[in-house]
């Protein structure tokens, strides 16, 4: 029995390639999935009342509470209209491809990128192109290469701004200057902010208005509610927000995360102290790392992730062998074995002390 013929051939023509894995090895130095190494405010558990929630009801539809969190936060950049909710930013990541991206829609991106999106897009029967970031150029992004490429038959271009992994930012300039190319030719920017809380907020593509440009955003990494899984998707744009509403789903944040992701958003003092504790901690790092005879692609400070690689070393194996769990290059699209992806540990020195 095959339902082959039953389904989208795009399931059956490509291999998934992930850098989530089923299970990790125990005991290590985690320096993997990429969250807030300094974890999250804990005295919002102590603000919150949870004697006062009634599992057995349904939450807000669609979580007006935090929505109007969101434009307070953000200076009313964006009004409650324009943001939605979703169970984690590859939530909203879903949903945009739902009506976006058909068989043989063509995605334009470069790479490495978040590869999660890059398997979604193939999932969908998209085909994905891209402008490789080269290694001999410290994987920088050159934005005139992904712009020269932008076409009419493109249906989107993804940019994730910061990078994973190499942690690099792209100023807000260049980010306009894009969406501007993209908008010439109809073409829809997504701009994937889920490290954008480790940047400044004057450098989130919020701040601009574009009829062609979706930007996601997540409570995972900053703010340090991975296990919570809440992201957020601003579009100012009304047909593409029309189209996002025919494909949004109710009920995606229960009650209980939205009043702590309400609280945490009370609470900016941790974020830009977490902030100035990674700098110092991954300047270290880098430095150690370079030291050591690795390299270490563009990145930027305040940012917990780093590519970082050495010629003909299975790098991801070496650094098992002393203790240390990062992310295998070979999982990226563009990268090789010889590089991993580092997230920043709480105190570098442990792990300078392990390599």
């Amino acid at each position: 029995m095959s339902f082959k013929r039953k389904f989208r051939k795009s399931l059956f023509e490509f291999e998934k390639k992930s850098y989530v894995k089923e299970s990790t090895p125990k005991n290590l130095l985690d320096c993997s999935l990429g969250t807030n190494p300094f974890g999250f405010p804990e005295e919002i558990l102590k603000e919150i009342e949870l004697e006062s929630f009634d599992l057995s009801n349904y939450p807000s539809p669609y979580n007006d509470l935090l929505r109007e969190s969101l434009v307070e936060y953000w200076g009313d950049a964006f009004s409650k209209d324009e943001v939605f909710i979703s169970s984690g930013s590859i939530g909203c990541l879903e949903k945009i491809n739902k009506f976006a991206i058909s068989e043989g829609s063509r995605v334009l991106g470069y790479v490495p990128q978040f590869q999660e999106y890059i398997t979604e897009v193939k999932l969908m029967g998209g085909i994905y192109e891209y402008v490789a970031l080269k290694e001999e150029k410290d994987f920088e992004f050159i934005p005139e290469e992904l712009m020269e490429k932008i076409t009419e038959e493109h249906v989107l271009v993804y940019i994730d701004n910061p990078n994973n992994p190499t942690g690099q930012v792209i100023p807000l300039d260049i980010i306009e200057e894009i969406v501007r190319k993209a908008a010439s030719k109809d073409v829809i920017v997504l701009v994937d902010e889920a490290y954008g809380d480790f940047m400044d907020k004057e450098n989130s593509a919020i701040n601009l208005d574009y009829q062609n440009l979706i930007v996601v955003k997540s409570f995972s990494k900053g703010l340090g509610l991975a296990n919570l899984r809440i992201g957020y998707v601003v579009i100012k744009g009304e047909e593409l927000r029309e189209l996002y509403s025919k494909v949004n789903l109710p009920f995606q944040v229960s009650t209980l995360a939205e009043r702590i992701a309400v609280k945490v958003l009370e609470h900016p003092e941790f974020l830009k102290e977490s902030i100035r504790k990674i700098s110092e901690e991954k300047k270290k790092m880098v430095g150690h790392l370079k030291e050591a005879g690795f390299k270490v692609a563009k990145t930027e400070m305040s940012v917990p992730i780093l590519l970082a690689g050495k010629k003909g070393l299975d790098t991801y194996s070496y650094l098992l062998q002393k203790g240390i769990l990062a992310v295998n290059g070979a999982d990226f699209l563009g990268v090789d074995p010889s590089y991993v992806r580092i997230r920043i540990p709480e105190k570098a020195e442990t792990f300078i002390k392990q390599l």
